[in-house]
């Protein structure tokens, strides 16, 4: 059974991620015209949607505890936040930002959680629980959401100013055949680094 330190800590977690959404969203609101096309546009975003996956997992295991929620789901979106601070950290630092609100969530998302996330798995996740296919499904995630960005600017309306929210994944500057190669090899890191956490899960769990 989860122990309360377990459910606490997942509900500071869930709250953290989701409430940093918040400054964001008000800018993305006040940009596009509205909340609904604030929350779209925002939705763009491979931090967005990872963040948002971790909220829905922790606010699931501080309601239901660990054994109610899926391992291949609080592995996706363990796998899914590591890559976010990862890709951050290393090829989009330097953002600006208007307020200290924009850059405290700015950090909660790409740095915070990057790092807590991880770190809760270790001390309060059930060990034992991923299996060595796993990691092929981890793989679907950055692959999915790929598709769906090809796919969204591919039906946006010309002019309407929505682009490709990273450049490695720019088709209109580097290709389609660069940038599905780009975000194949994130998806290959995903599998590497899943095989590294199954390979630690088994380890752990036999103590």
């Amino acid at each position: 059974m989860s122990t309360p330190a377990a459910r606490l800590t997942a509900a500071l977690l869930s709250a953290a991620t989701l409430l940093a959404m918040i400054p964001p969203l008000i800018n993305n609101s006040a940009e596009q015209g509205g909340l609904l096309a604030g929350a779209w546009a925002l939705l763009r975003y491979f931090t967005i949607i990872t963040n948002t996956l971790v909220g829905l997992v922790f606010a699931a295991i501080a309601w239901r505890g660990s054994e109610g929620v899926s391992p291949r789901w609080l592995g996706a979106a363990m796998l899914g936040i590591v890559l976010v601070g990862v890709v951050f950290n290393l090829l989009l630092g330097g953002l600006t930002h208007a307020t200290m609100w924009d850059w405290l969530g700015d950090r909660i998302h790409h740095v915070v959680m990057p790092v807590l996330v991880p770190l809760w798995w270790l001390a309060f996740a059930p060990k034992g629980r991923f299996t060595w296919s796993d990691p092929l499904r981890w793989a679907l995630f950055p692959l999915a959401y790929a598709a769906y960005i090809f796919l969204r600017v591919g039906l946006e309306t010309p002019g309407s100013g929505i682009a490709y929210p990273y450049f490695f994944m720019d088709a209109d500057r580097l290709g389609y055949v660069a940038a599905m190669l780009n975000m194949a090899a994130i998806a290959l890191g995903f599998v590497l680094t899943g095989l590294g956490v199954v390979w630690l899960d088994r380890r752990l769990a036999r103590g």
